[in-house]
């Protein structure tokens, strides 16, 4: 009885011990990007983003906004590409 009772408590350790190793923490920093608007004007696409509460104010797509490039202006979303 103390033999299954010392293999259970064995395997649910080694359980407990693989689930809390594999539920890393990332230290990775994000950036929060919010969107506040586009237009689609005659000389280009423009859109207005913040980056980490920094406003950029009306960015034509192709510039650079903080370290992200504007790729491309759609309807309703901006692809930005880290650089």
């Amino acid at each position: 009885m103390r033999l299954i009772l010392l293999i259970l408590v064995f395997v649910s350790s080694i359980l407990l011990a693989s689930t809390s190793a594999s539920a890393g923490i990332s230290t990775k920093k994000q950036d929060i990007l919010k969107l506040i608007g586009i237009t689609d004007a005659p000389n280009g696409k423009f859109a207005w983003v913040e980056i980490n509460g920094e406003d950029y104010g009306w960015t034509r797509e192709c510039r650079n906004v903080g370290k992200y490039k504007i790729v491309k202006v759609e309807m309703g979303k901006v692809i930005v590409d880290s650089y």
